[in-house]
């Protein structure tokens, strides 16, 4: 069986992949954000937040575009065992991009093995927002619906977090989602999350993001950048990251109760080499 790798061992393998990435952007020129808990972890505890089991950036519409554009036509340069996942490649249908290496297996108890059997870093986009807050919601909870349609159809049959009549409808819509295909619902939140032009836009945020209308902010506070301690990397982040934490957060310098301090769950195993 493959090795289970423990909390420690699969930060390291995250450092590793930031480390990878922090290195194709700046040979391709391209900008990019540590965001979410990985940015919280940056200003809070100068890395990962102790218990913390993935990481995120983000890159700005163009930004991303053109990333997405030198992967499907061959000009991204990838370390061996590395390789960038997308939707416009068929290789990861979700409205967002991720990096993944080939050594590590991601073990889902909900999603289905054939979703993305390896560890990754997943890459957001920043995009254009409604300056209007009903705009903002309705965009938000059409974004939200597509999100669980597209869980519901990559999911597991019987793995339902909930009981009852909810589990037994995500049962009976899984084979219809399956037919309308998980990469049109992606491509669905996509054009979804590309409504304002990023360049014409007051406000931005990761649209798709988890944490709704709090994702937005004035682009003009969001485009300084600084370079933040994380582990023993030194990597980009927004100059105003108290506006962004403090948005999505609160005080987010209050570490919360042990209670509360929970990875996300999945496991990582060591894939075994042939030998």
């Amino acid at each position: 069986m493959n090795q289970l790798l423990s909390l420690k061992e699969l930060q390291h393998v995250y450092i590793e992949l930031l480390e990878d990435f922090d290195e194709l952007c700046r040979v391709n020129n391209l900008r990019y954000d540590l965001c979410g808990g990985s940015m919280l972890g940056a200003v809070r505890h100068e890395g990962f937040i102790p218990w913390d089991d993935d990481a995120d950036v983000s890159m700005p519409r163009p930004d991303y575009d053109r990333l997405i554009e030198l992967s499907t036509t061959g000009q991204l340069k990838l370390p061996e065992g590395r390789e960038l996942i997308c939707n416009q490649a068929g290789t990861f249908a979700r409205p967002y991009a991720r990096l993944v290496r080939h050594d590590v297996k991601r073990v889902s108890e909900y999603l289905d093995d054939n979703d993305c059997p390896y560890i990754g870093l997943d890459i957001f986009t920043v995009d254009g927002l409604p300056q209007s807050n009903i705009a903002l919601s309705l965009q938000v909870k059409t974004l939200k619906v597509l999100r669980s349609l597209l869980l519901i159809s990559l999911s597991k049959p019987g793995t339902s977090s909930r009981s009852g009549i909810v589990a037994k409808a995500k049962d009976i819509l899984r084979p219809a989602l399956r037919t309308i295909s998980p990469s049109r619902l992606a491509s669905a939140a996509e054009r979804i999350c590309r409504l304002v032009p990023y360049t014409q836009a007051t406000y931005v945020g990761i649209a798709n993001g988890m944490y709704g209308t709090k994702e937005r902010w004035l682009k003009k506070d969001m485009l300084p950048q600084k370079q933040w301690k994380f582990a023993h990397l030194s990597l980009p982040g927004y100059v105003n990251a108290d506006i962004y934490l403090a948005n999505l957060y609160g005080s987010y310098m209050d570490v919360p109760p042990a209670s509360a301090r929970q990875p996300h769950g999945d496991e990582a195993r060591w894939v075994e080499k042939d030998s």
